[in-house]
């Protein structure tokens, strides 16, 4: 049986809409240790992506000078200016965090937070409009499937491990929060999801040549992951390199001809980077 104590209420009028993939938390325990890792201050600006009802901001809003609560669904507009209504520092944005120039929302350059319990299929592409902001949040937290999340912690040598994983931490560091069971939503989701903070780095991980060439290797490294790294590598025309100079590189590098690109930590891909650049 449920801790009634520990259950956040849910408006009787309020549906999930299959289309937008929500699933609304109604976990008190998981929505403090989610408001926890965030590590708010009363000088905080904090943008929350999928305010729902208002479980989480409700929970926010007393912690940090500027809450956006931001929500795509008109029909949760009502319930959650009702929740926040209390709170001075709140501002409703009814508008679909994908279609938004976030620095017209606020001014990024004073540094902000972002924290959201992402739907599952636009996990993504929300992960990526955030580090691709020219003033990146200083800490996320965000809630998404197991899966996601696995292939972010991942190390290489893993099957899971891929440029995406390389993508987030060349810019952040991830950290685990928390497993969040399928009941501890309404409507239960069939998977588990999991809650990560990113802590932006004071520099990214690796130096590289430049952003756009280190990111170009990686992703025509992972581009066909059942090739080796040679054939991948050699095969972009970008590159201009044949099979033989990319084995000859990695064989200055220490690593084996055959070698497939989820074994390279990103390290290895930034000193490949380099070595490609300098041809």
């Amino acid at each position: 049986m449920k801790n009634v104590d520990n259950i956040i209420p849910l408006p009787n009028y309020v549906r999930a809409k299959k289309a937008l993939g929500q699933n609304f938390l109604i976990d008190k325990t998981i929505a403090l240790q989610i408001t926890d890792a965030l590590e708010m201050n009363e000088d905080d600006t904090v943008i929350e992506v999928g305010s729902g009802t208002g479980a989480l901001s409700s929970l926010i809003a007393p912690h940090c000078k500027k809450l956006y609560a931001i929500e795509t669904d008109q029909d949760l507009i009502k319930p959650l200016s009702a929740t926040l209504s209390d709170y001075s520092n709140v501002e409703v944005v009814n508008k679909d965090i994908l279609k938004i120039d976030i620095n017209t929302l606020i001014n990024t350059k004073d540094g902000y937070k972002t924290v959201a319990n992402l739907p599952y299929y636009i996990t993504t592409p929300v992960i990526n409009k955030f580090i691709e902001q020219e003033h990146l949040p200083d800490v996320m937290v965000f809630m998404m499937q197991k899966e996601v999340a696995d292939r972010i912690l991942e190390k290489e040598g893993s099957r899971i491990y891929g440029s995406f994983t390389i993508y987030v931490n060349y810019r952040y560091a991830a950290s685990f929060v928390a497993h969040v069971p399928p009941e501890s939503f309404i409507p239960s989701p069939k998977v588990t999801s999991t809650v990560l903070k990113f802590i932006k780095r004071d520099k990214p991980l690796v130096d590289v040549p430049s952003e756009e060439f280190f990111f170009s290797v990686v992703r025509a490294s992972f581009s066909q992951r059942r090739k080796k790294l040679s054939n991948c590598i050699s095969s972009m025309s970008s590159f201009n390199i044949s099979k033989e100079d990319v084995e000859k590189i990695l064989s200055d590098m220490g690593l084996r001809a055959d070698i497939r690109a989820e074994s390279l930590s990103i390290q290895k891909f930034a000193e490949l980077a380099w070595k490609l650049h300098s041809i």
